[in-house]
């Protein structure tokens, strides 16, 4: 297999006036990968092609040395977890023990399996005590974690989290972050994320694209990446932020 989680090779994708523009970059196995850019640059649009939800109108993607395409759907979605930025288009079911153990009963795993991995995913993320809560009822930041959850029971070897920290506070970002780095530090698992916060990009992923209006406009390292001049003219720098606030 390939020394990649992820390969994105020249590709290209186009709906209405949008444009994902020739964008090629890699994922090494077992890193923190982070995806910037502002509404609309195409951070989604790059999560939804790796798991073939859209398909490229030029280019090629690969998952682990696999190329995505129609036959090969099935062992490419084995491999990634993907949790959407809003937890309620994941959640479906009256329970949070029956969201977690959809996906398994799908695998026609046996009763017993089903049980212990749902058991296992919801401790994981620390919501156990939910697990037969309607999720409707629970807020944002569990409903993030018990979508999660769900993923996690699949066994993915890579993790898609698009924007896993909007519209959460302070308090449980940090608990969602010590969630996820821990999962990171048993499972060895490959983790790409999409997010604004600039802080969290620059000091938790190893590296960093950026997207601007479809364009890839950096590529390396993540410490650094926001004193690109590319970088801060997309997304704007908090040092200005920052100045403006306190005049």
């Amino acid at each position: 297999m390939s020394n990649f989680a992820v390969e994105f090779k020249n590709v290209y994708y186009k709906i209405g006036n949008f444009e994902l523009k020739n964008i090629s970059f890699c994922v090494e196995k077992g890193e923190i990968f982070g995806i910037a850019g502002s509404n609309g640059s195409g951070k989604t649009t790059v999560f939804r092609l790796m798991v073939n939800l859209i398909r490229p109108y030029a280019g090629d993607i690969y998952i682990d040395g696999i190329k995505v395409e129609k036959s090969t759907n099935k062992k490419i979605r084995s491999k990634i977890g993907f949790l959407f930025q809003n937890p309620d288009e994941q959640l479906f079911t009256p329970s949070v023990y029956e969201d977690v153990a959809f996906g398994l009963r799908n695998m026609n795993l046996n009763i017993n399996e089903i049980e212990e991995r749902v058991n296992w995913a919801l401790k994981a993320v620390n919501i156990l005590e939910y697990k037969n809560d309607p999720p409707n009822t629970l807020s944002w930041g569990l409903k993030k974690r018990a979508a999660l959850a769900s993923i996690l029971a699949m066994k993915p070897e890579i993790l898609l989290l698009d924007e896993p920290f909007a519209n959460l506070d302070i308090k449980t970002v940090i608990e969602l972050l010590k969630i996820l780095k821990e999962l990171k530090n048993t499972l060895k698992i490959t983790i790409i994320f999409a997010s604004h916060d600039q802080e969290i990009i620059q000091n938790w992923s190893n590296r960093v694209i950026v997207l601007n209006k479809g364009s890839l406009i950096y590529y390396g390292s993540s410490k650094n990446y926001i004193n690109n001049n590319e970088v801060k003219t997309a997304l704007g720098s908090i040092e200005e932020l920052l100045n403006l606030i306190k005049t």
